[in-house]
């Protein structure tokens, strides 16, 4: 009987202990989990070579979901409970490792990376064994990032005018736009991008811009060998070109004849015929006498008139037109007429005129919808004037 009883109390004894090792699931929803780091990796490079890791083939590792801090010293039972993917899923993703930790829960431990995306929208905990360092060698992955701080404008090049150049978006899995659509625009470069697919890399530039000068700007990667640096001569296509954004009188005067929101900047033309638009001069008429409140260029600082004399302007016309915004372009040129008549410069006047130059922008109720330069809705500016040549 003694050894019936101390052997129930022992095996009384083992199912107590075999219970606190492993405890049930319920259990192991309760209580927060400790985390200790081991080690932080600093990424040193600009592409993230040096903290790289990828999935080990195979591997049914779970990365368990947590957005909320990198730093956390305890997480909740849900993150490994509820939000967890399948790592193995994920093989076109490269994995960026923060830090180094063990993970204590109860009576067990394990050490897993902190890591994310190359976008940021995925974050948290994976096994240590679970990756290896290096790339990804599947999809389209970032190697080399090379941040270009500059304002310089840069176009797609006239061989490529007529040919496919698509802009992806920031993951390489959506066309943005064919740039073939839009060769009179200019765009920022904001990096220099080096992405290998295939085992081939391939020179990118990070690209932001109005396809047309007044819409929404877009932006992705473009293949550089379609890209060149410096101001577009070709304005094709374009609602809105700002006046520092023309390259020579030629350029500038070509979009005054073809655009299509240039009609009634044509219609004022003629009544100078012997005064030609004036990039220069045009210039001095947008910075220096074009400051109503209603106009996008209203704040802007004056510039020099060095080279050019005996400049005429015409407020009283600039406030009509800014008064008659509205107006069809009809009324707005034959209200033009008769203030310049009252001016003095009647038709025979204007006919006369002899080595003047016309400085002009208008910008006749464009519709714009370019958040980035802050110009939203319906933009009126009018302003031109005449001056000489300093020669």
């Amino acid at each position: 009987m003694k050894k019936f009883v101390k052997l129930v109390g022992v095996m009384i004894a083992f199912i107590a202990l075999a219970f606190i090792a492993s405890p049930q699931p319920a259990q192991a929803a309760h209580g927060n989990y400790r985390v200790k780091t081991l080690k932080t990796y600093n990424q040193h490079t600009s592409s993230g070579s040096d903290v790289a890791f990828r999935a080990i083939p195979r591997t049914k590792a779970t990365l368990w979901i947590n957005m909320d801090s990198v730093n956390a010293k305890q997480i909740k039972p849900s993150v490994f409970h509820k939000k967890g993917i399948k790592i193995a899923k994920y093989k076109t993703t490269t994995w960026f490792v923060q830090k180094k930790v063990r993970i204590y829960h109860q009576l067990k431990s394990a050490t897993y990376y902190y890591v994310h995306n190359r976008y940021g929208n995925i974050q948290g905990y994976v096994r240590t064994n679970a990756l290896k360092r290096g790339f990804s060698p599947y999809g389209y992955q970032i190697t080399s990032i090379k941040w270009y701080g500059k304002d310089t404008p840069f176009h797609v090049k006239d061989a490529y005018k007529h040919k496919n150049v698509y802009m992806w978006n920031y993951t390489h899995t959506k066309k943005v736009a064919n740039l073939k659509h839009y060769p009179g625009a200019n765009y920022i470069k904001t990096a220099n991008i080096v992405m290998r697919h295939n085992g081939k890399n391939t020179n990118y530039f990070y690209l932001d811009g109005s396809p047309n000068g007044t819409s929404k700007s877009i932006h992705g990667y473009v293949p550089a060998s379609a890209i060149t640096e410096g101001l577009n001569p070709d304005h094709t296509g374009m609602n809105y070109v700002p006046i520092d954004q023309f390259i020579n009188n030629t350029d500038f005067n070509q979009y005054l004849q073809t655009g299509t929101t240039q009609k009634l900047a044509r219609e004022i033309i003629k009544l100078f015929p012997n005064s030609q638009p004036d990039l220069g001069l045009s210039k001095i008429a947008v910075y220096n006498y074009d400051h109503f409140a209603d106009s996008p260029n209203a704040e802007w600082d004056p510039m020099s008139t060095k080279g050019y004399t005996d400049i005429k302007s015409f407020p009283t016309v600039q406030k009509w037109l800014y008064a008659h915004r509205s107006a069809s372009n009809a009324t707005k040129i034959a209200g033009i007429k008769s203030l310049l008549d009252k001016e003095g410069y009647t038709t025979a006047k204007r006919d006369s005129l002899s080595g003047y130059r016309l400085g002009i922008q208008i910008i006749n109720n464009i519709t714009f919808n370019y958040p980035a330069h802050e110009l939203v809705g319906k933009q009126v500016s009018y302003t031109f004037i005449l001056g000489k040549v300093d020669n």
